[in-house]
């Protein structure tokens, strides 16, 4: 996540590829599947060298050229602009969201640690808090903590330096993720007075989705990258096979067919267990009489399969909370959510007491009746403008 702060503004970008990188990809993997004419003329081999660098190496670079002409590839932007009193973001070309400043109540941190052998590696995650319970990241803040170092570590020194720059231009409280102030920064923003903030601005005019939401699912190319490796990997078995049986070495050729075997079946079941079903799978969203619910639909014409895969009644006991930029929905119990926070707030405390804490657990798990709606086909302001109306 790349954060830039301006004078009245603050800039906030993730998941952008630069250009360069694809290009670099394209010549990379081209020169790559082109080298078997070298094999051709220099080793015994001969046009078999060519054609399994050909086969092998040269998918890989068509899947980057397709990302670098890829015009609307994910991405999340953000932008808290002082001048006009609103924050925007989105990652399409459709209009972004749109707030008031004055409807953002705070920051929120969440904390993680990793702990690894050579020391200890802490990442705090920024979000900005809507008062609709909307988070929306801005910053990422990671620091490690060396165990071989005798200097001095402040665990927080950076994220305060980070927080002074976001105070300048948007001061607001700061909490922890289970609503508490977060007490360890060593700045503190000069909130201004309820009589200067000004009256919320009228909603957005597209903020309400327009139902049915229906949308296909996209194979990632990661997924293609990882089925193109298996198919690498048989191709290579297949050029072993012909290789010995040509040079009459009898006892190795069944090693060209056990990696043959192996990459052709591995990619075999890649393709019919999960990207071919998932190629002709659509998703939709409509709204009830007193809730939404969500299907997924497999299949074509008269062969159409709809399976339910979750179904969301406000006022039911349950909760919902919006995980961006990634665009998974999960919905929970109340009661799931308040276990979690008296967990949480059990190992915050100084001395816990775990007989507590593994009573809490066993109530957490007998109220965890959760699920997860994965929206990231979807572009980010129709999940939020969704998330809003839930």
């Amino acid at each position: 996540m790349e954060t830039t702060f301006l004078s009245d503004s603050v800039l906030v970008e993730v998941g952008i590829y630069n250009n360069y990188v694809m290009m670099f990809g394209i010549v990379f993997w081209t020169l790559l599947a082109l080298s078997g004419i070298w094999i051709w003329k220099q080793t015994h081999i001969g046009k078999l060298g060519f054609l399994f660098t050909l086969v092998a190496f040269l998918p890989f670079s068509y899947l980057c050229y397709q990302s670098y002409e890829e015009k609307d590839g994910f991405h999340y932007q953000l932008t808290i602009d002082k001048t006009k009193d609103q924050i925007r973001f989105g990652d399409s070309k459709e209009p972004d969201i749109e707030f008031p400043i004055v409807e953002f109540i705070s920051y929120q941190v969440k904390s993680e640690s990793e702990s690894k052998k050579d020391g200890t590696r802490y990442k705090d995650t920024i979000y900005l808090h809507h008062k609709s319970g909307l988070l929306l990241p801005v910053a990422v803040v990671s620091v490690k903590k060396y165990k071989d170092n005798k200097e001095r570590f402040s665990r927080y020194s950076m994220l305060s330096r980070e927080f002074k720059k976001f105070f300048r231009i948007l001061p607001l409280p700061v909490e922890t993720e289970t609503g508490k102030p977060f007490k360890e920064l060593l700045v503190k923003p000069e909130l201004p007075n309820e009589k200067e903030k000004t009256q919320i601005h009228s909603p957005n005019e597209n903020t309400v989705p327009k139902f049915p939401i229906e949308w296909k699912h996209q194979i990632m190319n990661a997924n293609w990258y990882f089925s193109f490796s298996l198919l690498a990997i048989g191709h290579l078995g297949m050029m072993m096979f012909f290789a010995n049986i040509r040079e009459d070495r009898n006892y190795n050729w069944f090693w060209g067919v056990f990696i043959l075997l192996f990459g052709y079946l591995s990619f075999g079941a890649q393709y019919y267990f999960w990207i071919l079903p998932k190629s002709n799978t659509s998703y939709k969203i409509e709204s009830i009489g007193n809730g939404f619910r969500f299907y997924s639909i497999h299949g074509q014409g008269n062969e159409q399969a709809i399976g339910l895969e979750g179904e969301w009644i406000p006022n039911s006991g349950k909760i919902v909370f919006l995980d961006l930029p990634e665009k998974t929905l999960h919905i929970q119990t109340k009661l799931a959510y308040e276990k979690t926070i008296a967990l949480a707030e059990t190992f915050e405390s100084g001395s816990p007491d775990f007989s507590d804490a593994l009573k809490l657990t066993k109530e957490l798990y007998n109220a965890s009746d959760w699920v997860r709606w994965d929206l990231s086909d979807l572009p980010m302001e129709v999940a939020v403008r969704l998330f809003l109306v839930l």
